[in-house]
């Protein structure tokens, strides 16, 4: 049996158990990762945002690993890697599609939104095609002579003075032993003794159907077509993470610079039981349907292999309690789970990533359970704040301005969160709580705004007003770039997080 040593045993070779390596490599700690598959593997996940980028840059820099930081903007990125696919993300673009009707875009915006979250094309913010990106990190980690065993199937993890993780690989046994244990294998969740559900904590009830696709035009080019004020937009609507927001769900497209595109359709698993007749991909055209212009969108696209289908989930939200122990921590990819809106899972993971990378610092793989109880507890905190701006904006469904109006919440934490980290005159021995978590004031802002929610699910414009100015009145002193303004007619140009 070959028995492999190392200070921490990293489970899953996904890009956050690959950064986590790399960066314990840099420590002088002896990483060893197993995973159970292969890269590349279809994943999906893969929309970053500035706040991403910039831990991300901070990653690299704190750990020299100058692997990374091309990877923190679409310029470098496509300078340094252009055979890793990503694709450019200027912001966030969302349009309202009236059931039963083709979309027509109004002269006033008013049933569009965009949000820049970069400056300028260089350096905006990237797509990530998984597949590629992971590939391309556990690379990294055999150039660095990280040891990686893939296909390697855990079978049981015990500990005694250290852990001792047994798996097979190709049918051989295989061996590990460390002092620490990171699982970065996200929804399969490895360490058995774990397996503690706690999802339905999650206000949030939702599943989805999804797939990469090839065919699809630019979404610009339609609206442009139908006479959309293109011209007022921000940045081209669909360098975007596109949302196109329907009465009771909604659909994404992330491009990617091959021409090939993600998408998928988030359905609120209370209105929209798992089926027990249809397919995935009858389910997906049924609900098409109802929404003409898309219908028609993705008759003219085919699915890309991989996956080369519809592929369908149950539930999409989960949390793991406790999230770290003795010896052990989850990255957040692994310990929880909301949503896909606000494209909060690529940065949440990097932010986990970061706030291990403090504690090993100064405790080495001995980390104490105080310190590990504390980033359990940051986690929980965050993803029920996540999970609190994602209901806000499912409960103001199917009203758009409702809808609009609640998705500032997110935009006033995260930009608040990249400001105060980049106006920080030195780095704090613990990393600050991903989008503000622990800011009591903007939290309860939300509480009080969910109230107030089912007020406009059919509403009157007076209604709408009251919610929109309660809203701008709670996040006052988190606007620093002009949320809700009047003028602004739905279009944000100024939301970027600083360049760098």
């Amino acid at each position: 049996m070959k028995i492999i040593h190392g200070d921490v045993a990293i489970l899953g070779s996904g890009f956050g158990g690959s950064i986590t390596a790399l960066m314990l490599d840099s420590l002088g700690l002896t990483p060893v990762v197993l995973d159970e598959a292969s890269h590349p593997r279809f994943t999906i996940g893969e929309s970053s945002t500035p706040t991403g980028n910039m831990i991300l840059r901070d990653l690299a820099d704190r750990y020299g690993l100058s692997t990374l930081r091309p990877m923190s903007a679409h310029g470098p990125w496509q300078e340094a890697y252009p055979d890793v696919t990503s694709g450019r993300k200027r912001g966030f673009s969302y349009f309202r599609h009236p059931r039963g009707e083709s979309f027509a875009p109004a002269l006033d915006h008013s049933n569009e939104l965009l949000v820049a979250a970069s400056s300028d094309p260089y350096h905006s913010d990237t797509q990530w095609l998984r597949a590629d990106v992971d590939a391309f990190l556990s690379e990294k980690l055999r150039e660095a002579g990280i040891p990686l065993f893939e296909n390697t199937m855990v079978t049981d993890i015990d500990r005694g003075d250290r852990w001792r993780i047994q798996a097979t690989r190709n049918g051989t046994p295989v061996e590990s032993r460390a002092d620490f244990i990171v699982d970065a294998t996200g929804k399969s969740q490895v360490l058995p003794s774990l397996k503690v559900d706690a999802g339905t904590s999650l206000q949030t009830r939702s599943r989805a159907l999804f797939s990469h696709f090839r065919g699809l035009s630019r979404w610009r080019d339609y609206v442009d077509a139908k006479g959309a004020r293109t011209g007022d937009h921000p940045f081209p609507c669909d360098e975007a993470a596109v949302h196109h927001v329907l009465d009771d769900s909604w659909l994404w497209e992330i491009r990617f610079d091959d021409g090939r595109v993600s998408a998928g359709l988030v359905l609120d698993a209370d209105t929209h039981p798992y089926p027990s007749s249809q397919t995935p991909r009858e389910e997906w055209r049924a609900h098409l349907r109802s929404y003409p212009t898309l219908l028609h969108r993705f008759e003219e696209g085919q699915t890309v292999d991989p996956p080369g289908q519809i592929v369908r989930t149950g539930r999409l939200q989960r949390l793991v309690d406790p999230a770290a122990g003795p010896g052990w921590a989850l990255l957040p990819s692994t310990a929880g789970f909301v949503d896909p809106l606000h494209s909060t899972g690529i940065a949440h993971t990097l932010s986990g990533i970061e706030r291990l990378g403090r504690l090993f610092e100064r405790y080495g793989a001995a980390v104490p359970a105080s310190a590990l109880n504390t980033y359990s507890r940051a986690l929980h905190r965050e993803f029920h704040c996540i999970d609190r701006l994602v209901r806000l904006c499912y409960d103001a469904l199917p009203s758009f301005r409702a809808w609009t109006v609640s998705t500032m919440f997110y935009f006033a934490a995260a930009t608040t969160y990249e400001r105060r980290r980049d106006h920080a005159e030195e780095t704090p021995r613990t990393p600050p709580p991903f989008l503000c978590a622990e800011d009591a004031q903007l939290w309860d802002g939300v509480r009080r705004a969910s109230r107030a929610v089912p007020d406009v699910a059919d509403p009157s414009e007076h209604a709408l007003d009251a919610y929109e100015e309660q809203v701008k009145d709670s996040i006052r002193p988190f606007n620093h770039v002009g949320l809700l303004a009047p003028r602004t007619t739905n279009m944000y140009p100024h939301a970027a997080a600083p360049a760098h």
